[in-house]
């Protein structure tokens, strides 16, 4: 069984032989399906047959414990391939687990930790570039739409995207059904034209 990660980025490696075709011309891309979903992942292959798929953090993309089927697939020229399956199952390549045995009641002490020499990194999902403090809806929704030049005129075209932002949006920020109607509105009313 495949193991995959929520918490850490990982590349899909294998060595592939195609007959017939070229391999530079060839196109090689994981798919991973779940009862309810799928997520394709693209990748590359180079002239001596090493192909190689990223495979981004999936946290918020797919929950822990999730299982599901994971299959390679080739496109060489004009035909299909798939040579490799198999089944998956999600997890955190870290973990931690809290037993609080009693409970004691102390002063609490103020103490100052400094921190130094941080390094800032981009979130890999897009998502997670929204700000949790910042729960105005409507503008982390714009936000997202705008990155993916997703505008008014396009919406009708890009609505399968959009439909998959919201989703994961929602997970990270819960939008209840008596704001949704707002949520909607003010999305409508604010998104650019271009």
């Amino acid at each position: 069984m495949y193991k995959l990660y929520t918490d850490k980025p990982e590349t899909f490696e294998c060595d592939i032989k195609i007959e017939g075709a070229s391999l530079t011309k060839s196109k090689a891309r994981l798919v991973v399906e779940t009862k309810d979903y799928s997520l394709m992942f693209n990748g590359r292959i180079d002239e001596n047959g090493k192909c190689k798929v990223p495979i981004k953090k999936l946290r918020g993309l797919i929950d822990e414990s999730i299982k599901g089927n994971i299959r390679l697939e080739v496109i060489a020229e004009d035909t299909y391939f798939t040579p490799w399956e198999s089944d998956f199952e999600v997890q955190a390549s870290k973990s931690v687990t809290v037993e609080v045995r009693s409970q004691h009641t102390k002063p609490q002490l103020n103490e100052t930790v400094k921190v130094s020499n941080v390094k800032q990194t981009e979130p890999t999902a897009k998502v997670e570039q929204v700000k949790q403090r910042d729960v105005n809806h409507v503008v982390n929704i714009l936000k997202l739409l705008v990155h993916e030049n997703i505008n008014i005129n396009n919406l009708s075209i890009k609505r399968d995207k959009v439909n998959r932002l919201i989703a994961r949006y929602e997970n990270y920020f819960p939008i209840t059904q008596s704001e949704k109607p707002k949520v909607i509105e003010g999305i409508l009313k604010k998104l650019p034209k271009k």
